[in-house]
């Protein structure tokens, strides 16, 4: 089932006591309504309304719409994609291009606890970059808003931030304070063979700010580990709120790529093989002159000094300067192209260990969570993903609980293949069924996924390392 929204009226309410809609719908049982509109609230109970949730109900009271997904006393995980506070060199549009906003958090959230009655518990959050702010994230994004209004409500509602490697940087890239947490919160998932990585000659994973070397002690012998958060083992349903947006290493960053960000710990994360295309790797198409790989290979070996140590610090300023250098003269750097064979193989892992692993960390046959998603399309970023796009007015909402569905109708509703990008592509195979005969519903019509980009109001430009490769011809 996909549920889509396409109104060129969609904006961002003002913040007005964590986002309530501007009208006591008969269900709606969280305080006053707003005295300001918000198109948003309305959108999102569209978007559930006309995916035929509940449709006995609907318009009276006892309206429950996730209901029929959500079960009573479910522990929910709310995936909102929170990347990076916001810059200083940023306008308010670039920021939001890239995160997900408040208004859509707190509709979604709602209905979620309509669902899970009171003894159900609801907590959100993610895990942004190694030196995000998640203070700044969630004020940034209106989160703290919106988690403020259910803590004065009574609501059994909280964030949480899920990294276990946190770092404050200085303007100039050095570090300036680092915070390592406990590692209880840390659940390894052994995917062997099962995971696609296991497909690729012994390469050389690398992630970018993690030492190289601990990168390969997840994946060597036979092993594929991915470290998820407890957070994410122990809830019962995952509702991933991501943005829509492209993505330099995969094309498209939505509902399975939104995934990455139940990682605990990133230096498990296998973003691209070193070296250039020749010599076995992706991380970059060629390197006629070798700057690119002595670039790399400052990398690597900053990374090995731990950010504590002065020399580590300062290095990596340095290190962040050479970087910024080789990506302006080569865009394709750090597996930030169509040749990237890693890292779509690495996010559809995550979607398998985060689908199918107890909360032991072993893995089982059937799934042991459901999984639903709404993407934040009302503002979407296109272009240099995820974090640096251009921000673009897509005006989209898109309901599913299906992630692989999910990522066709956005691909779609981009004007971008699915079946050309890899990402999308390979996603039915992990999740064993087929995701290209689901019918998708937009604005009321029932079409299919490839159809849903009829109804799109823009055309985003992909990656400049996939330009010409994942356009809808």
């Amino acid at each position: 089932m996909v549920s889509v929204i396409v109104d060129p009226s969609l904006r961002y309410p003002d913040d007005e006591d964590g986002f309530p809609p501007d009208e006591a719908f008969p269900e709606y049982r969280c305080g006053a309504p707003s005295r300001s509109p918000n198109p948003v609230y309305r959108a999102v109970r569209e978007c559930f309304a006309q995916a035929r949730l509940d449709g006995a109900r609907f318009g009276t009271p006892a309206w429950n719409p996730l209901a029929e997904l959500i079960r009573p006393a479910s522990r929910v995980f709310v995936l909102c994609n929170f990347v990076q506070h916001h810059r200083p060199a940023e306008s308010s549009r670039e920021f939001m291009s890239k995160c997900i906003h408040g208004s859509v958090l707190r509709a979604l959230i709602d209905y979620v606890l309509l669902a899970v009655g009171p003894e159900g518990r609801v907590t959100f959050g993610n895990a942004p970059l190694q030196s995000a702010s998640w203070e700044d994230v969630l004020r940034d994004t209106g989160a703290s808003s919106v988690l403020r209004f259910y803590e004065s409500a009574g609501a059994n509602v909280r964030a949480r931030d899920l990294r276990l490697l946190v770092t404050e940087r200085g303007r100039l890239g050095n570090v300036t304070r680092v915070d390592r947490r406990s590692e209880r919160d840390a659940v390894g998932v052994d995917l062997g063979s099962a995971s696609l990585l296991a497909d690729l000659p012994a390469p050389s994973f690398r992630v970018p700010d993690y030492s190289p070397d601990e990168t390969a002690a997840f994946h060597q012998n036979g092993r594929h580990v991915y470290v998820l958060h407890r957070e994410i083992v122990d809830a019962d349903v995952i509702v991933s709120l991501p943005k829509l947006k492209t993505h330099q290493k995969v094309g498209i960053t939505c509902a399975l790529k939104g995934l990455v960000g139940a990682i605990a710990r990133k230096d498990c994360l296998a973003h691209f093989r070193s070296g250039p295309a020749t010599r076995g790797g992706d991380e970059y198409p060629a390197d006629p002159i070798g700057v690119l790989r002595a670039v790399s290979r400052l990398h690597d070996n900053v990374q090995r000094i731990a950010p504590e140590r002065a020399s580590g610090s300062v290095l990596r300023a340095v290190d962040m300067v050479a970087r910024r250098v080789a990506d302006r003269l080569v865009p394709e750097t750090d597996g930030s192209w169509h040749g990237n064979d890693t890292a779509w193989r690495m996010t559809l892992d995550i979607v398998r260990a985060a689908t199918f692993a107890r909360r032991d960390g072993t893995l089982a046959r059937a799934p042991q969570r459901q999984h639903l998603v709404l993407v934040d399309g009302i503002l979407g970023g296109h272009g240099n993903g995820p974090l640096s796009p251009d921000p673009i007015d897509s005006r989209a909402l898109i309901f599913s609980d299906d992630l692989a569905a999910a990522d066709r109708a956005c691909a779609a509703l981009m004007g971008l293949d699915g079946d050309r990008i890899p990402l999308v592509r390979e996603s039915d195979r992990v999740l064993a069924h087929t995701s290209t005969g689901i019918e998708a519903i937009v604005n009321g019509i029932t079409s299919t996924l490839a159809g849903v980009g009829e109804r799109r109001l823009v055309r985003f430009s992909p990656p400049a390392g996939w330009r010409g490769r994942v356009e809808c011809l």
